[in-house]
C-alpha cells in the first residue's frame, strides 16, 4: 500500500513522508513464517517485491496527483 502522510506540528513544522507498507494477505505473506522470510530479506538486503501502483483512469491519477501537490502547500 502506497502511504502519503503530512504532519503539521505545534510549531509550525510540517513533516512529509511517502511509503510503501507491506500488508499482503495473500500468498501465505501474512503466517508468522512468512513475515520472518521478508524481514530476513530486508536484513541481508535481498529486495521485497511489493504490487506497483497502477493508475489506468486519467481522471483518478490527477486526482492522485492534485491531492499530492496540495501537501506542498
Amino acid at each position: 500500500m502506497l502511504v502519503v502522510e503530512k504532519t503539521v506540528w505545534e510549531d509550525g513544522e510540517v513533516n512529509n513522508d511517502i511509503s510503501v507498507q507491506d500488508s499482503r494477505y495473500d500468498h501465505n505473506y501474512a503466517t508468522l513464517w512468512g513475515r520472518l522470510k521478508s524481514a530476513m530479506k530486508v536484513l541481508f538486503g535481498k529486495p521485497v517485491y511489493y504490487s506497483d501502483v497502477y493508475i489506468n483512469n486519467p481522471d483518478d491519477f490527477r486526482g492522485f496527483v492534485e491531492k499530492l501537490n496540495k501537501l506542498c502547500l
